[in-house]
Formats: structure tokens, C-alpha cells, sequence
């Protein structure tokens, strides 16, 4: 299992005292340490947490730590290397380092309702003999899943190659990063025998007008995604893709019938790997090398799923049962691996993905397929619900409160598409301009379980201006 690495950090405000004259210009300065977040809560049994310096260190020392605890013993329920003595955690640290950082241990789980938590205040910072005032900030570790207050996010997608999809839950402030050519398509779990394609790589699909999978199938280069004008397909058919705003009743392939004359074979472009070669600054390199063709039958069986698949000149074919699971939106299978995989997190445990697209645009003969990056889908099957708030609307991001919120834009129509952030929080830059947030407008979003968040993007490339390393912070609204 992935370890989950959560990375509490922060700079306070580096504090100078100077004493300046014409010949004299020596500044002293005073270091200091705080957590990022009031709170975080566990998502893996071992968790590492950083305590960040605002500078290197210039000497060794020692950041004291102090502990309360809410429901939880010491050593029964959760322990920390190192070891706390008398509610007091002492953390070495050298010189010339930029933090220091312990590991908490959750030994016990708590029931559903259970309210355990343990408070992590930092007391102070020595170093040399010389006690250092830190600013008196605190972490509240939760073992359940109490919602964050704040949180800031860089999801892990990876840089201007984009080789991941990542899936946030907000609640927890878990990021989920899942490889984008690990599955190919996933079985809906609700009632609909619905089946949809991995966009993120540019999957497309075609109805063919035969049942028999041992018939040797004839490749359809117009079965792509469109290009926008690039090489390949300009205009791919929006026909061939599922539809963008994620209405299980809009996938390319037809729902499942339970007459099995009826389900027809289907040719698959498998789309394309992830590229290697690093583009230009400002600009994504998403997609490698194709990956081929297969044509698939799907069919029922009982309330599973059965999937029979082949390459297009094969005249046997392989065939799988695919078990529908409540507790995600779908069950992932992949070509590769020949077997079910895990990809989403469970449905109750994401609210945002960040991921590559198949969308739909007008080049200006009506809608085509096209490919997206830097997009934002929300858990809309799970019970998300978002929407977009302008800064000209009259209330900004720091003033924007509960009762501020529009409760009926929840209820629309609209705040059930999961392309409602869409492309929507960003500038997709030009020749002379690189690509950008949009810093007029945030978005509020509610979770499944009632909570709501407001949201906004901070980043959308790095220092080097490299796109892929996109950032966001939120908070609850309460």
C-alpha cells in the first residue's frame, strides 16, 4: 500500500531588526516555524509531518513540541517517533536544513461518530543555547474524518506530461494520484449497464453492425478524437466519445441491453501512452505513441457485466466478468494488465480530478471531439455539486461566507455537470503569453456529505513555468 504522505507546512513571517547608519548596515534576524492547516486528518496508519523553517537553519538545535489529546491515549491509541515524554516531543534538527519532521502512528481506528483527536502545538525553537519565539501555531491530527477547516493543494499530476490523473477529497485533504493509461474503460455501478471511456488519453469508440467477436474487423481512422487543426483527425466526431458532462445517459456506447442479439460489436482506439519529451515552457505534451485498436462485446450477466474483447484481426476472443461495486462510481478494467484495476477512489472519497479531457468545442461548423488540459471534473455521480462565483457578482474570495452562498445553485441543473471548473479557472495562454489562472472568480462546492467549501486556483504552472503543477487552496464554510 502507498504510503500517504501529508506535508503540514508554512512560512510565518520572517521578523527583522535592523540598525542601520551610514557605516553600518548588519541586520539580525530571527527564524521561525508554523503548520500550514489548523487541521488534517489520517488517511494512512504512518504519517510523516513536517515542520517547516522560514530560512535554512544556521545552527543545530531543537523544535519543542507539545501534545493535548481528545478521546486517545498515548501508546494505546497512537504513538510518535520519536517518542513523547510528559506531552512534550523534542525534534533534533542540524544546521543548514529547512525542517524537521516526526512520525505519527495511528494504532486504532475509530467507530463512525467517534471523535478522537490530538492537537500538535509548537512551543518553541532552540538553537546554540538561544531560545527562539516560534509563532504559536497548532495542528489538529484527526483519526476520523472530521472536515478541514483550510487547506492548501498541489496535486501531483506531474509536470508538462501530465502522466496523472489526480482525484482530491476536500473532507480529508487526500490526493489520490492514479497513472492516466491504467485502465481503459469503467462499468457504471449504478442501476444503468452503462460503460465509459478513459478520456484522459483519448479513447474513442464505434457501433459496428455485427454481433460476432470472431469476425475480423476493419481499422476506422476517423474513430479518434479530433485535433483542432493539428495532425490526425481536425474534427473528430463528437459521436465517438463519451458525452463531457459526465450524464451516464450520454456515453458513446449504448446502455447493455438484457437481449443479447442486441449488444453489437464495438471498434475501440485505444488512444495514446504518455509522452517522454518535455515541451517548451508554458506548454503540455500529454500524448506518445498510439496504442492500438480492439474490438469489444458487452453483455449482461445477471447483474454483473461481461466483457469480450479481441484485436481487430483476431478470430477468438478472451471474455471477463466485471461485478458492479456500490461503493464506487465504477469498476476500472485494462487492456494491459487483462483484469479489473483499481483507478477512482471510492465515490464518497473524492470531490475534484484533475485530469486530461475529451471535450466538446465548436471550430465553427458545430461540435467536435477535442482534447483539454489542465481540467477539472467534480464527483457529480457521487453527490458533488459546485458552482461558479465572479468577483463582479460584488463579494470576493476573503469575504465570500456561508451566508453568502446560493443554496438553489446547488438544486440547478448546471451544478450536476462535472465540467462546471471545467477549463473555466484558467487562461490556456498564446505565442507571446504563457498560460495562466483566472483570478476573477472561485467556486463554491459542497460535498456528499453537506459540507461547503469555497475554492480557488492560486497556480497553474511552476517557477520554471512548467504546466502540470497546478495549485488551489479552500476553505469551510461554517
Amino acid at each position: 500500500m502507498k504510503k500517504n504522505v501529508i506535508y503540514l507546512f508554512a512560512f510565518v513571517s520572517l521578523l527583522f531588526i535592523a540598525a542601520c547608519s551610514d557605516d553600518d548596515t548588519t541586520k539580525t534576524a530571527t527564524n521561525a516555524a508554523a503548520f500550514a492547516n489548523p487541521a488534517i486528518n489520517l488517511t494512512a496508519n504512518a504519517t510523516p509531518v513536517n515542520v517547516v523553517f522560514l530560512e535554512p537553519t544556521t545552527a543545530a538545535g531543537t523544535v519543542t513540541l507539545n501534545l493535548t489529546t481528545t478521546g486517545v491515549v498515548y501508546g494505546t491509541d497512537f504513538n510518535t517517533a520519536p517518542a513523547a515524554v510528559s506531552n512534550t516531543i523534542t525534534l533534533p534538527f542540524a544546521a543548514n536544513v529547512s525542517s524537521v519532521s516526526f512520525v505519527f502512528n495511528r494504532l486504532t481506528t475509530p467507530f463512525e461518530g467517534q471523535v478522537k483527536n490530538v492537537v500538535f502545538t509548537i512551543a518553541s525553537i532552540s538553537t546554540n543555547g538561544i531560545t527562539i519565539p516560534a509563532a504559536t501555531k497548532a495542528v489538529q491530527v484527526n483519526f476520523g474524518e472530521t472536515p478541514l477547516v483550510t487547506n492548501s493543494v498541489a496535486p501531483a499530476i506531474g509536470g508538462p506530461n501530465v502522466p496523472n490523473q489526480v482525484y482530491v477529497d476536500l473532507s480529508s485533504g487526500a490526493s489520490t494520484p492514479v497513472k492516466r493509461t491504467s485502465w481503459d474503460l469503467g462499468f457504471y455501478s449504478g442501476s444503468e449497464f452503462r460503460v465509459v471511456l478513459n478520456g484522459s488519453i483519448k479513447m474513442a469508440v464505434k457501433k459496428l453492425d455485427i454481433t460476432d467477436m470472431t469476425q475480423v474487423v476493419t481499422v476506422d481512422n476517423t474513430v479518434a478524437v479530433g485535433e483542432g487543426g493539428g495532425s490526425g483527425v481536425v474534427n473528430g466526431n463528437k459521436d465517438y466519445v463519451d458525452g463531457p458532462s459526465g450524464d451516464i445517459t450520454l456515453t458513446a456506447m449504448s446502455e447493455v441491453s438484457s437481449t443479447d442479439s442486441e449488444n453489437k460489436v464495438y471498434l475501440v482506439n485505444l488512444g495514446f501512452g504518455l509522452s517522454t519529451v518535455v515541451p517548451n515552457a508554458g506548454s503540455v505534451n500529454a500524448y506518445g505513441d498510439a496504442r492500438g485498436w480492439k474490438k469489444i462485446r458487452i453483455l449482461k450477466s445477471g447483474s454483473d457485466y461481461k466483457l469480450q474483447y479481441a484485436d481487430v484481426a483476431a478470430t477468438t476472443f478472451s471474455e471477463v466478468t466485471i461485478t458492479k461495486n456500490s461503493a464506487y462510481n465504477f469498476t476500472f478494467f485494462s487492456f494491459d494488465t487483462k483484469a479489473v484495476v483499481a483507478a477512482e477512489p471510492e465515490k464518497a472519497k473524492w470531490d475534484l480530478n484533475f485530469t486530461s479531457f475529451t471535450n466538446h468545442t465548436n471550430m465553427g461548423t458545430g461540435l467536435v471531439s477535442y482534447p483539454f488540459q489542465d481540467f477539472i471534473v467534480t464527483n457529480a455521480k457521487g453527490g458533488t455539486r459546485a458552482y461558479q462565483v465572479l468577483n463582479s457578482a460584488g463579494v470576493a474570495y476573503a469575504a465570500f461566507t456561508l451566508a453568502n452562498v446560493t443554496t438553489a445553485n446547488f438544486e440547478a441543473p448546471a451544478a450536476a455537470d462535472q465540467t462546471v471548473i471545467g477549463s473555466n479557472w484558467r487562461n490556456g495562454g498564446g505565442p507571446t503569453t504563457l498560460p495562466s489562472i483566472k483570478d476573477d472568480r472561485f467556486y463554491v462546492i459542497k460535498d456528499a456529505a453537506g459540507n461547503i467549501y469555497k475554492v480557488r486556483f492560486v497556480a497553474m504552472i511552476n517557477a520554471a513555468s512548467e504546466r502540470g503543477n497546478p495549485s488551489f487552496e479552500y476553505s469551510l464554510l461554517k
